[in-house]
């Protein structure tokens, strides 16, 4: 494959036969994202364990199968980082040793040293897969690092269309581990249910609840009963069952609401925002540096103007976005 749109490390992948060239899925604007997980790209290399930090070997299974490569144009390169798609998981409870369980998006916006991984596809020795367990972690969990400009640039520009596919991504994602026509809600999201149905929550927890019970109302059945959410197709959800995915598993009730989010974190990547604020215990710069977008982070639930859809930030996403092309899967305002 020679399309020198292609990012470069993409392209070695695939002359390596680790992936293929129809995992590769791109916006229009010089975004790429690998549809294959970390875990399976080094498993095509048999790489199926590494080394923790206390001798033990730990599945790669269980820590890289959520994070994605993706990277954004910079003239003529390239700058890699990874993405996190996330279902529902329940490794805690059943005792194995992994990441987090709970499901959601996270797009970090540190820059991710391709060569650690590449060294370790073509020498799969210990040094080269702790190396790279290291680096992964550093971009996608470890705490004081600092952002790259070229992907805070990009994501903040309202413009960028990144965030449409990786919403519409993730949507299909999700419903793509539907089983007999059901799929789980997030542990988090039903505890809300639950609490609003006996009228144990504030207002501002009603709103992923309201906006369900609107989806059900639009659909004329129940895409969703709090506890299950019901997938006709889990390869082609329609756009009531991704509306709810979306809610549900992300915390946003429109597109324009997701890319929002994204957009209002990357902004937030300046040196004033690294000062500590006493209440939270860390910067906002900390919690910007990687847009998590879950119903389990409620840390800006109550002022966020990315859950407000009349917001201005979520208002100008619509006006940008609303005629994309991009099967979004979702309803329009």
């Amino acid at each position: 494959m020679e399309d020198k749109r292609v990012p470069e490390l993409f392209l070695q992948l695939i002359n390596e036969k680790i992936i293929e060239s129809s995992d590769i899925t791109e916006t229009k604007d010089g975004f790429y994202l690998v549809y294959k997980p970390l875990s399976y790209i080094m498993l095509e290399k048999g790489i199926a364990d590494f080394l923790g930090s206390s001798g033990e070997r730990l599945l790669c299974c269980n820590f890289f199968d959520d994070w994605f490569l993706y990277a954004i144009a910079d003239g003529d390169k390239y700058i890699y980082s990874l993405l996190k798609f996330r279902e529902q998981e329940h490794d805690a409870e059943m005792g194995i040793i992994a990441d987090g369980d709970t499901p959601g998006v996270t797009i970090s916006f540190i820059s991710f040293n391709y060569g650690i991984l590449l060294d370790c596809l073509m020498d799969s020795k210990d040094e080269n897969r702790q190396k790279l367990d290291a680096e992964i972690n550093r971009v996608v969990a470890y705490k004081r690092q600092c952002h790259n400009k070229v992907l805070k640039n990009y994501f903040k520009n309202p413009e960028s269309e990144a965030s449409y596919l990786v919403a519409s991504m993730y949507t299909k994602h999700i419903a793509s581990f539907a089983e007999d026509g059901c799929l789980e809600v997030p542990e988090h999201y039903k505890k809300i249910a639950k609490q609003s149905i006996s009228n144990t929550v504030s207002a501002k927890h009603m709103r992923l609840p309201d906006f369900i019970k609107s989806i059900n109302d639009k659909a004329g059945y129940a895409v969703c009963d709090n506890e299950k959410i019901y997938i006709k197709d889990k390869e082609n959800p329609d756009e009531y069952e991704r509306a709810v995915i979306l809610a549900a598993y992300a915390g946003n009730v429109s597109v324009y609401s997701f890319a929002a989010e994204v957009e209002w974190h990357a902004k937030f990547l300046f040196s004033l925002a690294k000062i500590k604020i006493p209440f939270l215990g860390k910067s906002v710069y900390e919690s910007a540096i990687r847009a998590d977008m879950t119903v389990g982070d409620t840390e800006f639930e109550g002022p966020a103007p990315y859950y407000n859809e009349n917001s201005k930030i979520v208002k100008r996403q619509y006006k940008l976005h609303c005629n994309t092309c991009f099967d979004i899967g979702v309803d329009k305002k």
